[in-house]
């Protein structure tokens, strides 16, 4: 394996094995697991490709052991690394930070991408790592797993990114892909944020059963209409995202995030709203919410692919 197929395996590692909490919540352990995710991939003693390669694998372990709640066992198979790398152990976690605290870091990168001006072609760049997730054309899964962003508002967009980057919002997934490390700075965000807006949308999305939308229409225009919108269409200046053709399953997810408390950066009046939602109410109104559509004029065309992707003929 090279250096850099092996930068590149951890950052895939670091996304899909452990889904680390923001700083507010990390454990000893998760602390200590990013410390050697960044000496994986940055190797700052120089050590040798074997010891890498070696390391690697007694982290993998370690994970297994942590998410079998061998806690104790996961933190002395950790030790390997930081013996085999020359790191400097027993640097504690920092002390939690607030929710406040995370807003306020998202908030200010927020202000600053905001107001710079989007490089679209670049945006294009930074979206082929994205596109490997959210597919070329930004149509996401209809397993729910990753949302359709084709269309989205720009300003949700960056409010989101920068959320992800501050750990006011947590996905294991996207943590590493978000990062300034691999993301870029705040023009990099502004960048692709106005890219993906640009993304022609699909209504080709997954829908629920189709036997409740009367009941998921009228809780809709109860509940929801008044800050997304009559046609679900969101708000781009109110932060409101567009759920117009969205995924079903993956707005059933983040319904429950919310509900539960374990969105960090959901809108406190809809969490607020939402609590006593029954599960048929929940999978009627957003039955309903899944088939609202945009605007022929953001959709794409039958057969549409993204041409930004297309390959050169031989």
């Amino acid at each position: 394996m090279t250096s850099t197929a092996l930068r590149r395996w951890i950052i895939i590692a670091a996304s899909l094995v452990l889904p680390l909490a923001a700083v507010a919540q990390q454990s000893q352990f998760e602390f200590d697991l990013k410390r050697v995710d960044d000496a994986l991939r940055n190797n700052p003693t120089h050590a040798l490709r074997q010891s890498l390669e070696s390391c690697l694998n007694q982290r993998n372990h370690a994970v297994a052991l942590y998410r079998m709640g061998m806690h104790d066992r996961a933190q002395r198979a950790l030790k390997y690394c930081f013996v085999s790398l020359y790191l400097p152990e027993n640097v504690e976690a920092p002390k939690p930070i607030s929710t406040e605290e995370l807003r306020e870091r998202s908030d200010k990168e927020y202000k600053k991408a905001l107001a710079l001006k989007p490089d679209i072609a670049n945006g294009l760049e930074i979206y082929r790592m994205c596109a490997a997730c959210h597919e070329p054309e930004g149509w996401g899964r209809k397993t729910g797993s990753v949302p359709q962003i084709a269309g989205q508002h720009r300003n949700v967009v960056i409010h989101q990114l920068t959320d992800f980057r501050a750990g006011n919002r947590e996905s294991a997934v996207m943590a590493p892909y978000a990062d300034p490390e691999a993301l870029g700075g705040a023009q990099a965000v502004a960048d692709v944020a106005g890219y993906i807006s640009t993304l022609e949308m699909t209504v080709d999305v997954g829908h629920g059963d189709g036997k409740n939308l009367a009941l998921g229409e009228k809780l809709y225009k109860e509940n929801c209409a008044d800050c997304h919108g009559d046609s679900g269409e969101g708000d781009n200046e109110g932060l409101a995202p567009r759920l117009q053709a969205q995924h079903y399953k993956y707005l059933l997810r983040q319904f429950e995030a919310i509900r539960s408390g374990k969105r960090l950066n959901a809108n406190k009046r809809m969490a607020k709203q939402i609590t006593g939602f029954t599960d048929e109410e929940v999978e009627a109104v957003l039955d309903y919410t899944s088939r609202l559509e945009p605007p022929e004029m953001l959709q794409a065309a039958e057969g549409w692919r993204n041409p930004d992707f297309a390959r050169p003929s031989p």
